[in-house]
């Protein structure tokens, strides 16, 4: 067994992803990141890192009361 280097950081690399190979499934809307099932490592990586944002506006989305919607619909009703 090799000792581990005598580093305090190292710059440029990539992350490493190791994919555990198996046979491929028959299903025709299957992709790669669905196979390896590393789609679903994804989807929770940007669940809790990613930060939305409104498609119309750019914006930034955020968790609201019931009250400041229920006053925003309003709001817009009483606006037409």
């Amino acid at each position: 067994m090799m000792d581990k280097p005598d580093v305090d950081s190292i710059d440029g690399l990539s992350p490493a992803i190791s994919i555990q190979q198996k046979t491929t499934s028959k299903n025709p809307r299957s992709t790669v990141g669905t196979t390896t099932e590393i789609y679903d490592y994804l989807r929770l990586l940007f669940a809790r890192i990613g930060i939305p944002h409104c498609t119309n506006c750019g914006r930034k989305i955020s968790s609201q009361s019931i009250e400041s919607i229920t006053d925003s619909v309003i709001k817009e009703f009483n606006k037409k």
